[in-house]
């Protein structure tokens, strides 16, 4: 039986669907003529929000397989979750009004919210809620996701009535309405298969897809008039586009050809504070890294990692590549504000100490390493050239290998053995098993250690909060010291928009809150 974490590639999974085509919901098809005459752009209040991430074919509308920036953005538009971050990272309401456990905490039962309906006019229900996470979970669907929710039994979620779910856990998780959300767990019709959500995209999120072409510019999603939010969503239309190239998004938005962008260059965020356009700043821990795969030469000694991280200053890539907005932290892609995030200070800058490190490993004359990189992201390039100056004097001669921006997540990240990637904040636990148990997809530093997998699960079990506090800081300095990142800062979320843009907060995680934006 293959490992349900083991996800099917994402090509694969197109080319089931390759004939579907441009999507649009069931509920828009049926609206017919009369709706699309109410698409008049002079009568409909537009956000148009420009992506920093390229579009690639492998973008989807099906939640199960949710993994590119795109796919993100689509996703908060278009379905829901159970529970959703807070401003600390912690567990909110959303489609579950409220949720208790049993004592031993390896049972939870959630009440969702009345009156919530799908796209195409039907109530949700605790039916679907069990089909969405059955279907997460089921080793036939494939999803990457899976393997972060392989705690629940499948067979333990079941519907209590109309409107409450009941999930038994294969062990206690004591943090379980976070443990949750993930890229994948959005709420789906009962029954829906792949094919039909490439089709429809039947969420119960405040806007409607209405045109999709994996790829390809704009994705378009209009207002869902059913939605439970009071007021909400505020505006008509929400049009996403893929402006990867940095200045190209900022004359863009100067230009009021878009009304939102991500990810402006720091050296370019004093420009957009006045005139028409402004700057908005969330500090949420956002971070560019490297990721060495620990069983590849000459990575799988670690000599040879702590090596390349004695030889990261630091300090020095946070002024140069973060522009003074970052936040030191050690080699671990876990904010340091996170409730059980691991204190103390990073690793200090020591060429000498690389050097004999080196040495000690074989390389007295100096080792020589290919870093792939591409501008898929901004800072990427400019983090992988300021490192290569800094490893130098260590005696490391690193070669970038520049790869195109829309090819990077297929070919390169978590193919070759040492690539820049970057990981959006995300609470400890959840970035924890997103990326270090065996049997992880989204493994980057083939970190495959099964008693470390053991003490995380203890960990999550554990109902003491001080003594789950102590074995995730555990977990976390084991990574420090024998890991394959090199992480050197944190960095506040940076977004623009134009003047007349109202409510917008970018959440700095992979899932935005589209429905409070209006236009003035």
């Amino acid at each position: 039986m293959q490992d349900p974490d083991k996800g099917m590639d994402r090509r694969d999974f197109l080319a089931k669907t390759a004939a579907v085509g441009v999507v649009a919901t069931g509920a828009l098809s049926a609206a017919g003529p009369a709706f699309a005459r109410t698409l008049a752009p002079s009568k409909l209040k537009t956000v148009r929000y420009a992506m920093s991430g390229g579009l690639t074919p492998a973008d989807l509308a099906d939640p199960a397989f949710s993994n590119t920036q795109h796919d993100g953005r689509l996703m908060t538009a278009v379905y829901e979750q159970l529970t959703r971050y807070d401003e600390s990272l912690q567990a909110r309401p959303w489609l579950a009004e409220r949720w208790d456990s049993n004592k031993k905490g390896d049972v939870w039962t959630f009440t969702l919210r009345s009156g919530v309906r799908f796209h195409d006019g039907s109530p949700l229900t605790a039916k679907d809620v069990v089909y969405s996470f059955r279907r997460l979970l089921d080793p036939k669907t494939k999803s990457p996701s899976a393997g972060l929710l392989s705690f629940i039994d499948p067979t333990g979620i079941k519907a209590v009535g109309a409107r409450r779910v009941s999930f038994k856990l294969k062990q206690a998780i004591a943090d379980f309405p976070l443990a949750l959300i993930t890229k994948s767990s959005y709420i789906v019709k009962d029954g829906a298969t792949s094919d039909e959500l490439k089709l429809e995209a039947n969420g119960t999120g405040a806007f409607m897809l209405k045109e999709f072409q994996p790829g390809d510019d704009p994705t378009i999603f209009v207002r869902n008039k059913r939605y439970w939010g009071a007021g909400l969503p505020r505006a008509d239309v929400l049009r996403l586009v893929s402006i990867s190239e940095p200045a190209a998004r900022i004359a863009a938005l100067k230009r009021g050809q878009v009304d939102i962008i991500e990810n402006p260059p720091g050296s370019e965020v004093p420009g957009l504070q006045g005139g028409n356009t402004r700057v908005v700043v969330q500090v949420k821990g956002d971070m560019e890294l490297v990721a060495m795969q620990i069983d590849q030469e000459p990575f799988d000694d670690n000599r040879v990692r702590d090596a390349m991280k004695y030889a990261l200053d630091r300090q020095r890539m946070a002024r140069l590549v973060a522009q003074g907005r970052g936040t030191i932290v050690n080699d671990i892609p876990i904010a340091s504000f996170l409730q059980y995030a691991l204190p103390g200070p990073a690793r200090a800058h020591d060429i000498a100490k690389a050097k004999a490190l080196l040495k000690q490993a074989g390389y007295g004359d100096g080792l020589e390493v290919t870093l792939s990189v591409s501008d898929v992201q901004a800072r990427f390039v400019e983090w992988a050239t300021v490192y290569k100056a800094m490893a130098s004097p260590a005696g490391i001669d690193v070669k970038l290998n520049v790869t195109p921006a829309d090819t990077y997540w297929d070919n390169v990240w978590l193919k070759d053995p040492l690539f820049v990637s970057a990981w959006i904040a995300r609470p400890t636990d959840s970035m924890l098993g997103l990326i270090f148990p065996s049997t992880a997809a989204w493994n980057e530093t083939h970190w495959k250690r099964p008693s470390w997998d053991t003490r995380l699960a203890k960990a999550r079990r554990t109902l003491d909060v001080k003594a789950r506090t102590g074995l995730y800081r555990q977990l976390q300095q084991e990574i420090v010291n024998e890991g394959g990142y090199l992480v050197a800062y944190m960095v506040n979320t940076v977004s623009a928009t134009r003047r007349n843009v109202k409510g917008w907060r970018q959440s700095g995680t992979f899932f935005e809150n589209f429905a409070t934006i209006d236009i003035a």
